[in-house]
């Protein structure tokens, strides 16, 4: 195999700045990427990969088992994180870039994981060089000149976009109706006045009245403009359904999503889930869909109960649970209870147990923990700052591994309850064992 590809990750950029949230450190995978990079494009053998960051930040920590195992260059830049230098990752990377140019001639092809804008003059000098410049990033962060310059594009899941649309999608049962008057969308407080609210409904009858809630927006005079012109929010439309159907949330209806809810209320109709340039997902009319617009696929119906949807509720809004396979689980759960009673980072046990346990990824020794701090497994202090930041203990009372793993499943069980009224205990089984004794 030819190695003709270089990969440089702005991490900077990945976790947009300084102040990341807890999900943004979580949930970024550089693994995830290089597949999507390797998926989009039939690139030859990595040659080059280097990633760009504050590796200092004890923050940052949880990565470093990841970037050992894809064999990346961790490179130090002191001016990411609290020293506050604008786009110290940005001129180093285009520095390191042009150097692998001039002095690496068998590398042809140069992957910027990064959608600053800044990279477009350096994607115009490689190309001057005659290397070919692939960009990667997240939609709503990516400069579109530097876009427009790259020969290729890979669009990356953003996980705290994703992350704010799984929590809204999310409503617990039960929930009080809001009152007319807490209703802030303008065109909703109009709607409200005209849709009577829904309780005690079939799953049928929801997707009718939703349905009914997008008739009325084509029906009323601003929101008909808004539709055809730039679209209406999901938030918006959401915030409808909230007051018109009590207690509503997505999860019942077989999506972890609100957005993939209304992929599938939307499927064979005038009415699309629709996504701008740099912009979140939109209500729109499919006939007055800009071009450079990506309409989201319709979706069939989803059955609840099964495997693959019960991990996806499991996995969005919180607590979270993005359960590795069960063998993990047992051997994370056996390392801590032998090993886990004094005060570690996060990223000192994911480092410890990826030593001690070499046949399992970082990831998913990753997965397992965060998975167990959601689940009540951990003693976490200080409270009130993000787990990045704070020191964990196992519990003194979860003495064995099957106590630990027990308590997990506990959790899981009250989140699928929260989140769907109820379960399926032998649908659950396949995802995790509520019973190690």
């Amino acid at each position: 195999m030819a190695f003709r590809t270089a990969l440089f990750y702005d991490i900077e950029n990945l976790l947009k700045g300084d102040s990341f949230s807890h999900r943004m450190i979580m949930n970024l995978s550089l693994k995830a990427i290089l597949e999507s990079i390797r998926k989009a494009h039939d690139i030859d053998g990595v040659a080059v990969q280097r990633a760009y960051a504050n590796w200092s930040d004890p923050r940052l920590a949880a990565m470093r088992g990841e970037i050992n195992e894809l064999g990346i260059d961790p490179v130090q830049v002191f001016g990411f994180s609290r020293e506050q230098k604008k786009n110290a990752a940005e001129i180093q990377m285009a520095i390191d870039a042009i150097d692998l140019a001039y002095t690496r001639s068998t590398i042809d092809s140069f992957v910027i994981v990064s959608g600053d804008g800044g990279f477009a003059a350096l994607a115009k000098k490689l190309h001057e060089y005659g290397k070919t410049v692939i960009g990667c990033a997240y939609r709503s962060t990516t400069n579109n000149v530097f876009r427009a310059v790259c020969d290729g594009f890979v669009w990356i899941d953003d996980p705290e976009v994703d992350a704010d649309e799984e929590s809204e999608g999310l409503i617990l049962a039960h929930a009080e109706p809001p009152d007319p008057s807490q209703v802030t969308d303008p065109r909703n407080q109009r709607l409200v006045q005209k849709i009577q609210r829904l309780t005690d409904a079939t799953k049928a009858q929801v997707v009718e009245k939703t349905r009914k809630i997008l008739a009325w927006y084509k029906s009323d005079t601003q929101s008909k403009t808004d539709l055809s012109r730039h679209g209406i929010f999901l938030s918006v439309v959401q915030e409808a359904l909230k007051y018109s159907i009590p207690g509503f949330q997505a999860g019942q209806m077989g999506y972890s999503k609100f957005s993939e809810y209304l992929q599938y209320v939307c499927a064979g109709n005038e009415f699309c889930v629709a996504r701008p340039p740099g912009s979140g997902a939109v209500l729109a009319l499919r006939q007055r869909i800009n071009s450079n617009w990506e309409i989201l696929p319709d979706m069939d119906i989803r059955e609840t109960h099964t495997v693959e949807n019960y991990r996806a509720l499991l996995a969005s809004g919180a607590p979270t649970f993005r359960l590795p396979d069960e063998t993990v689980m047992i051997a994370v759960a056996t390392w801590l209870v032998k090993h886990g009673r004094s005060r570690e980072s996060l990223g000192g046990l994911i480092e410890k147990i990826v030593v001690a346990l070499p046949q399992h990824s970082s990831e998913s020794i990753k997965l397992a923990l965060l998975s167990f701090s959601s689940g009540g497994v951990f003693i976490r202090e200080p409270e009130g700052v993000q787990i990045s930041e704070q020191s964990l203990r196992l519990r003194q009372e979860l003495a064995e591994p099957h106590l630990v793993l027990e308590q997990v499943a506990i959790g899981v069980e009250q989140k699928l309850i929260q989140v769907i009224g109820d379960f399926r205990r032998d649908v659950l089984h396949e995802i995790i064992a509520s019973d190690f004794s």
